[in-house]
């Protein structure tokens, strides 16, 4: 498998080593030899349980797998899972995954139809398992109010939610039984999440159905464009489940490959498009991160189980490997447990055909084809493989441009040297310090609403994780101000595109030295020299003297006032 990048340099993939080399070098004379299938009779990596609380919907999305538009699927309906079914859904986990940490997922239809059940189900599983079991809900987002996102917050029950872009993408499938869109009501909960206090941080995934990559570049625009939005970048873009009753296309190469360098192009004019950020992370990951050595003799064949981390319930108590499954594949019951005949019998169809197609194919290291496809013809594994190939070959070829054009390299908090002071990274090694800053009277006076997320490490990683991503969007920077190798404070700086603003903190026993003073001088100049904007703007109390003349002294001038608060701006 080769390539050509726009600048016409040539690369290879050697399948045998896994490693990508300059101009064309064919291996098509080598053949893969897989180990013998070998049966099973446990899940040893079983840790998350996806469980499908109920088949009722108040949705009606188009491409959905549950929509009756797919052979073997039932369509959605009013069955859902009663209490009593919570209890033995528990008993089985407890028999599958033992004293492991595990992961309930709840999942539907829309489980949001069954909130009391998704409470008692998180209350008994905190009973039974405390602290070593996290949750989950996958949501369409449009019943979610102000009394179940204030209770799914403060019981730390994360919240995956779909959004398909916009609201002329996103309302283009995404309808309800009257045929009308629901990004609107979708807007209103990520919004009201956004600007709500919680006792906890919202823990928030947002989940995006790709139906044309044609469409990509105007989403991430006005996915931009957006206030709230672009504050959210999508956690995983994927595309349509494929549908073979109503025909799944091959897909042409020149064409993707032309349509790539147009998105490459438009995300190295724009990389702080939160979308592009998502789509292009996720599609070169696997090219990034591949291991690189020699396979010598017999490879193993990935075929889900027995190596599976996850299981899927479904509203009748049936077990599938995953929630992609068509209905017809269940491999055992709640009450019985897994029916290992069933499930070899499965496994061993699969392999079969992977051990007889796969032998020469350039994509099998890094295949994304899985057990799911059992359920396909072998004239529709022919066009899933070739599509297969397309993609791994755009993955190769996405890797290579960009990484000719230096695009792959993770940006890094600028070093900045004061008299006194250094300014670089915050890690989680300073995370004592923090919670130090954090838990001081007058740090949580002038910057209550930071201090409320830091109440805990984890509150914390997840200012770290933002800013991380607020430095990758171009949109902030969070310096750790450190004196003779200590972290002493910090100054941060975000929301540039938009409303840049600058804010800091200093450890007590370092105040009133004039160090901050240095620091926010030598940031601001930073921001506005290297054109992230033309302005900052900082928010202050009318208590905080201290603040007042830091600002004052770096040159930042009264913008606004009031009996509370006075804006300070810098303009250059």
């Amino acid at each position: 498998m080769n390539i050509q990048t726009v600048h016409n340099n040539t690369y290879s993939y050697l399948r045998q080593t896994n490693e990508i080399v300059p101009g064309v070098v064919e291996d098509n004379s080598y053949a893969w030899t897989f180990a013998p299938y070998g049966e099973f009779s446990s899940m040893p990596e079983v840790a998350m349980f996806i469980i499908a609380l109920t088949e009722q919907c108040n949705l009606r999305c188009t491409y959905c797998c549950y929509s009756g538009e797919y052979i073997g699927n039932h369509r959605h309906n009013a069955h859902s899972l009663l209490a009593g079914d919570i209890e033995k859904i528990y008993s089985f986990i407890k028999r599958m995954a033992a004293n492991k940490p595990i992961r309930i997922c709840f999942y539907g239809g829309e489980p949001l139809t069954k909130f009391a059940l998704i409470q008692h189900a998180v209350n008994r599983g905190r009973e039974e398992w405390g602290d070593k079991a996290s949750f989950s809900v996958s949501t369409n987002g449009t019943l979610l109010n102000e009394d179940s996102m204030t209770w799914l917050v403060d019981n730390s029950v994360e919240i995956a939610m779909t959004v398909d872009g916009t609201e002329r993408f996103h309302d283009r499938y995404r309808i309800d039984k009257k045929g009308e869109g629901s990004f609107r009501k979708v807007h209103k909960t990520l919004n009201y999440l956004h600007n709500h206090t919680f006792q906890k941080v919202p823990n928030i995934v947002l989940l995006m159905t790709l139906s044309s990559i044609s469409d990509l570049e105007a989403i991430a625009k006005e996915w931009q464009e957006d206030d709230l939005l672009r504050n959210y970048p999508p956690t995983h873009i994927s595309g349509l489940t494929p549908n073979f009753a109503k025909g799944v296309a091959e897909e042409s190469w020149e064409e993707f490959r032309n349509l790539y360098i147009h998105l490459i192009d438009t995300y190295q004019h724009h990389p702080n498009w939160v979308v592009l950020q998502t789509f292009f992370d996720e599609l070169i990951e696997i090219w990034k991160n591949r291991p690189v050595f020699k396979i010598e003799g017999d490879m193993p064949l990935a075929t889900c189980m027995p190596v599976n981390t996850k299981l899927y319930i479904d509203a009748h108590l049936q077990i599938a490997v995953c929630e992609k499954f068509n209905d017809r594949f269940r491999i055992g019951n709640i009450e019985q447990g897994i029916d290992w005949n069933k499930a070899n019998k499965l496994a061993k169809e699969y392999y079969k055909k992977r051990e007889k197609r796969c032998a020469f194919c350039p994509a099998v290291r890094m295949c994304n084809q899985c057990l799911t496809a059992i359920e396909y013809t072998d004239e529709q594994w022919n066009v899933l493989c070739k599509n297969e190939r397309i993609a791994h070959r755009l993955g190769m070829f996405v890797f290579c441009e960009m990484a000719e054009r230096g695009m792959l390299t993770p940006p890094s908090v600028p070093e900045l040297t004061t008299a006194r002071c250094i300014l670089n990274e915050v890690t989680e090694d300073d995370i004592p310090v923090l919670k130090s800053i954090f838990t001081d009277v007058t740090t949580q006076r002038f910057l209550p609403d930071l201090c409320e997320i830091a109440k805990t490490d984890e509150g914390i990683r997840n200012i770290l994780h933002s800013f991380s991503l607020y430095l990758k969007m171009k949109e902030g920077v969070l310096w750790g101000i450190r004196h003779g190798g200590e972290l002493i404070g910090f100054v941060a700086t975000m929301d540039l595109s938009f409303y840049p603003t600058i804010f800091f903190a200093m450890h007590h026993e370092h105040r009133n030295q004039g160090m901050m003073i240095e620091s926010v001088k030598i940031a601001t100049q930073y921001i506005i020299e290297s054109n992230f904007c033309t302005e900052l703007h900082s928010e202050v109390n009318v208590d905080n003297i201290t603040s007042q003349r830091v600002l004052n002294t770096c040159g930042y001038v009264i913008c606004t006032e009031d009996d509370r608060k006075i804006i300070f701006e810098y303009k250059i």
